[in-house]
């Protein structure tokens, strides 16, 4: 006889006679299934998370259709190489400028370290390999997946498998650990550069993502404990993980950041290093083109100074972006042009679209000295001889951010296209409106200085453009004071500067030549001919004279335009250059005595005085001001 039912059949067949440590102790069917389920859930979230650090490096989504995916794994194995958490704070967005990122990275770091470590505790180690492999492979950043992998071997064998589950997973995070202070410890010359409290900006990840990994990892724990081990713990921490770290980059950082920074990074590489256009010599690369070229010709082959110069005629040929032939310097420029426009049309809001239209145009203006190249082999880059191409993109940058620094560019390029085309009074007025807003002001504070309102704000958007704008203005008033003093020429007009009328004979204006053009100096002297009363003459000779290819003819010509026109607009320049070839030709007594004569006679100056000054300060003299 029974008293009741058995109430202890469903637990006994629920619970291991043992007590559960994790999902596999179950043996019932349903449990299994629902465990391997969970798993295979586990693994495709765990993924989503690899694919998003992958994205957050590279803008590509997916590692496995990267061009070149094998050598940049290759590459990641290096110790300093491009998968190391001092390469991941820097590039594409860098802490010190987006200091939100550094959440980003955090809580994503944490959730690629606490999960396969809480996978191989509850699940078993055999079943964090796809998660390791998910870092290795799909994040690409293999030493991150080898230190996880240690932390997973050390919370799974039997010696360090403490009842206290938390104290095991502590002891396997301090691989980690040493991993994080490791890549910190690998900082670039970038980081190098910052004073010692403003590195640990770069160190907050590595830190934020170590205390996150040991909250996830004892909540998950105390989770499973609560539920005796039951399939399903992970996965909706899992998804948190991901999901906020995701959250925060779209609400606060922008996908936009990304793209502009991916964007940069291809300009800068492009055509700079750091600031400033550099030469690429190429003199190896050319005697290789030459001597294939040469070897290619069918027997007999002309002589070998023959096939340079064709060689060298073809090059120039295909290094001319302005030529209709479809070059690689023009196919890349193309490309880059093509990234600002998707850029522009995908982000028109967004608070870099005024740079990428600045980039735009600088792309479009840019060029390769020929002259350079043919001379002695090198590849120089410019841009200060504007294209027409550009000008829609310049009214653009200066209509959308008419103060910020890269109107500055925009209004003078402007100015230059105007003066171009005969339009004189345009060009004054875009002149006068940059040297009124950039002539004094303030240089901008840097990132992450006490005067920041807010440690968590963005610094400026234009930060990383590296803009002259003390030159920019220099260069503006030498062309305002230039236009002012001559473009209301009475016999004259404005064609010394813009070129002749259409009913007369072509004749090329000062405006119009490129300065690295081969023909740049028969040009000027074309105008002088020209147009030889012109208010612009003296302008002329000390163009000149500038262009002199030794110290000596450079002297020689530039006392002969102080001769003849000593009353000119160009004298004061011309003094203060006469000085600087006195002093090049080692006679520094007589550069000084030039500067003087300069400082007393011309007091209302305000760009070749101060110049002069500064030189004679050099020279540890100072002149008396009259």
């Amino acid at each position: 006889m029974t008293d009741g039912p058995d109430r202890t059949k469903g637990v006994a067949e629920e619970l291991p006679d043992s007590v559960p440590t994790d999902v596999w102790c179950r043996t019932s069917s349903k449990y299994r299934i629902r465990s391997t389920l969970l798993l295979l859930v586990n693994i495709v979230l765990f993924a989503g998370v690899g694919c998003f650090a992958y994205w957050l490096r590279t803008g590509n989504l997916f590692a496995f259709t990267h061009e070149g995916y094998w050598g940049t794994l290759a590459d990641t194995f290096m110790p300093r190489g491009y998968a190391t958490l001092a390469n991941f704070v820097q590039f594409p967005i860098r802490i010190d400028i987006i200091p939100i990122q550094a959440v980003v990275v955090g809580l994503l770091l944490a959730a690629m370290a606490s999960v396969p470590i809480l996978i191989a505790m509850l699940y078993r180690f055999p079943c964090c390999i796809p998660f390791v492999l998910i870092i290795a492979f799909m994040a690409v950043m293999p030493w991150m997946a080898i230190s996880v992998l240690g932390a997973c071997i050390v919370v799974s064998v039997r010696p360090l498998r403490f009842r206290f589950r938390y104290a095991s997973a502590l002891l396997g995070l301090v691989l980690v650990l040493l991993y994080f202070y490791g890549a910190s410890r690998q900082t670039s010359s970038l980081i190098d550069w910052y004073k010692p409290e403003d590195r640990i900006k770069f160190m907050a990840p590595m830190v934020l993502a170590f205390i996150a990994a040991c909250v996830i990892t004892g909540s998950v724990l105390l989770l499973a404990k609560l539920v005796n081990y039951r399939p399903g713990v992970v996965a909706p921490l899992l998804v948190v993980c991901f999901a906020v770290p995701v959250a925060i980059f779209e609400k606060h950082v922008g996908r936009d950041e990304l793209y502009y920074r991916l964007l940069e990074k291809r300009f800068h590489d492009k055509f700079l290093l750091q600031e400033h256009y550099v030469d690429h010599d190429v003199s190896d690369w050319f005697e290789r083109v030459v001597y294939q070229a040469w070897l290619a010709k069918p027997e007999p082959r002309p002589p070998f100074e023959v096939a340079r110069e064709v060689t060298e005629f073809r090059l120039s040929l295909e290094l001319d972006a302005e030529t209709a032939t479809r070059t690689v310097f023009a196919e890349e420029c193309d490309d880059l042009l093509q990234e600002c426009n998707h850029f522009i049309k995908y982000f028109p809001d967004s608070r870099y679209a005024s740079n990428v239209m600045y980039m735009r145009g600088q792309t479009l203006d840019m060029r390769i000295d020929l002259s350079a190249f043919r001379d002695r082999k090198v590849i120089r880059y410019y841009d200060d001889f504007p294209s027409k191409r550009s000008e829609v993109s310049w009214r653009k940058v200066v209509h959308t951010a008419p103060d910020e620094r890269i109107a500055a560019v925009g209004r003078y390029k402007l100015a230059l296209l105007a003066a171009r085309d005969c339009r004189l009074g345009e060009a004054i007025v875009l002149l006068d409106e940059l040297i009124s807003k950039f002539d004094a002001q303030r240089p901008q504070l840097p990132s992450g200085s006490a005067a920041d309102a807010n440690v968590l704000d963005p610094a400026p958007a234009d930060v990383n453009l590296k803009i002259p704008v003390e030159q920019i203005v220099f260069e503006a008033k030498q062309l305002l004071a230039m236009l002012l003093e001559n473009g209301d020429d009475p016999l004259c007009g404005p064609r010394p500067f813009c070129g002749s009328m259409p009913d007369e004979p072509r004749q090329v204006g000062l405006m119009q030549l490129d300065p690295r053009h081969g023909r740049y100096l028969d040009n000027l002297r074309g105008i002088l001919k020209a147009w030889p009363h012109s208010l612009l003459v003296d302008n002329i000779y000390l163009l000149l004279a500038k262009s002199a290819n030794t110290v000596d003819e450079r002297t020689a010509k530039l006392e002969q335009c102080l001769e003849n026109h000593p009353d000119g607009d160009a004298a004061v320049e011309a003094r203060f250059r006469l000085g600087v070839a006195y002093f090049d030709a080692g006679t520094p007594e007589r550069a000084q005595q030039v500067w003087e004569e300069l400082v007393r006679e011309a007091p209302d100056d305000r760009l070749w005085k101060p110049l002069a000054e500064e030189r004679l300060r050099s020279l540890g003299t100072a002149a008396e001001a009259p």
